[in-house]
């Protein structure tokens, strides 16, 4: 555990959930954003014993097997109970017996890929809610984790079985742009905010990046040959979209370009329902973002732009997706180096992000992109407002020699013809230029 960092909030959300009081926690999140490392580690802290079984989608008998071993591990039959006398047949009896076991000691219990375990037994979560509701004195604490998110979102929906039972539900995020460098070391924010808008904040993708070496090279070391570290990696991601769904073509369509709801219902060839709610779904799962202009209402507006959340992803998508063959071949260096637009592109995008989440964090106030209507682009990348005025704006640049005065001049221009007026501050985030903020000058 020892790239383990960060997730201080994570952990005291989970202490004050089922930590000194029992208590049931909820944690979700897409796979690879460190949802095990985190429970590995609330375990290790635990003054408790902790019965933790990974995510297994093996038959009941067996996923029962394995959990009866590590309770064995974590504490030891008493005499004559019935781990002594026997097996667990069933859930029920299983979350019969640790309920029976948390009256005379405090336990933890962690199941990981819950809906797994729910796929072999779908009463599982039923059994779950009896058990809870009847646990009286027990000193049972009791976490469920998944990566898939619109199931464990069902777990607590309205009509689900654990509604309102849950003390907490973590939604687990990537780390954040000002986070990467504690995965990717060094003292380089250069080389951080580089990493950042290539691959995102999955932990296990910023673990793997050198800083000493460019985007490409980093990818190709990634992505490019048999047994490649990330090579397969969007086949784990999306394993719950099935492949030529509706919302698996509109992700892909997204990353390759597409990002209006009239060109992507066009282009996929779907109903206007259909497109609706394929991209209701993938916003819900935390892989698409939709934006609107700052100050509209998101509701309400028609003007409306899809971003692929995830950088890697996006890039996967638009990059190795279409030429898979070539990257298992090892020839995927070639691929990359011809489609470094792309892989600007995306960077691109990535900056944008860090500028508006700078800018709002700076001025304490909302911030968003803007674009005027009928624009085919964005244009400002980052406009802070407060009620209905502008008090600060950015443009965002991957690129070095920039000219920040010129670009502030574009600035004062698009925004002379919005309805919030120009404000008073005008910022130009680059790589390298002159009058601009570089990325060393965001950590300040």
């Amino acid at each position: 555990m020892a790239n383990f960092v960060n997730r201080e909030r994570e952990l005291a959300a989970l202490d004050r959930a089922c930590g000194a009081q029992p208590g049931l926690a909820i944690v979700s999140g897409r796979r690879r954003v460190g949802k095990t490392a985190l429970l590995d580690r609330f375990c290790q802290a635990s003054d408790r014993p902790a019965i933790f079984l990974p995510g297994t989608r093996a038959p009941v008998s067996e996923a029962l097997r394995r959990l009866e071993e590590r309770i064995r591990a974590a504490v030891p039959p008493a005499p004559g109970d019935l781990l002594d006398l026997g097996h667990l047949e069933s859930w029920d009896a299983a979350l019969g017996y640790l309920l029976a076991r948390g009256r005379s000691e405090a336990l933890l219990l962690v199941l990981d890929e819950f809906p797994y375990l729910c796929g072999s037994d779908p009463a599982l979560a039923s059994t779950l809610q009896a058990r809870w509701d009847h646990r009286g004195d027990a000193r049972l604490s009791v976490v469920l984790a998944g990566s898939h998110v619109g199931l464990m979102e069902e777990l607590v929906a309205a009509d689900a079985p654990l509604f309102g039972r849950a003390d907490a539900h973590l939604r687990l995020a990537p780390f954040g742009w000002r986070e990467a460098g504690l995965l990717i070391g060094g003292d380089d924010p250069a080389a951080w905010v580089e990493a950042y808008t290539t691959v995102g904040g999955m932990p296990r993708y910023l673990a793997l990046w050198d800083p000493r070496h460019d985007a490409l090279t980093n990818l190709a070391d990634l992505l490019d040959g048999p047994g490649a570290p990330l090579g397969d990696e969007m086949t784990v991601v999306l394993q719950e979209l099935p492949v030529g769904s509706a919302p698996s073509r509109l992700l892909e369509l997204v990353a390759l370009g597409a990002d209006t709801f009239t060109a992507l219902r066009e282009r996929a060839g779907l109903a206007p329902a259909t497109t609706s709610e394929a991209l209701t779904a993938l916003e819900r799962l935390s892989l698409l973002d939709r934006l609107t202009p700052i100050g509209e209402d998101p509701r309400r507006t028609r003007r409306v732009r899809y971003e692929v959340r995830d950088p890697f992803l996006r890039l996967w998508m638009a990059v190795v997706g279409p030429h898979r063959e070539a990257f298992e071949l090892g020839r995927g260096a070639g691929v990359l180096a011809a489609s470094r637009d792309v892989v600007a592109a995306s960077q691109a995008k990535g900056l944008a992000t860090i500028a508006r989440n700078w800018l709002g964090a700076r001025e304490g106030t909302a911030c968003g992109p803007w674009w005027a209507s009928g624009a085919s682009e964005v244009g400002v990348d980052a406009l802070a407002l407060r009620g209905t005025t502008a008090v600060a704006a950015a443009a965002a640049f991957w690129a070095t020699g920039v000219d920040g005065d010129a670009e502030r001049g574009r600035l004062r221009a698009t925004l002379g013809a919005s309805p919030y007026g120009v404000p008073p501050d005008l910022h130009v985030v680059a790589r390298d230029g002159r009058g601009v903020l570089t990325p060393a000058m965001l950590y300040e």
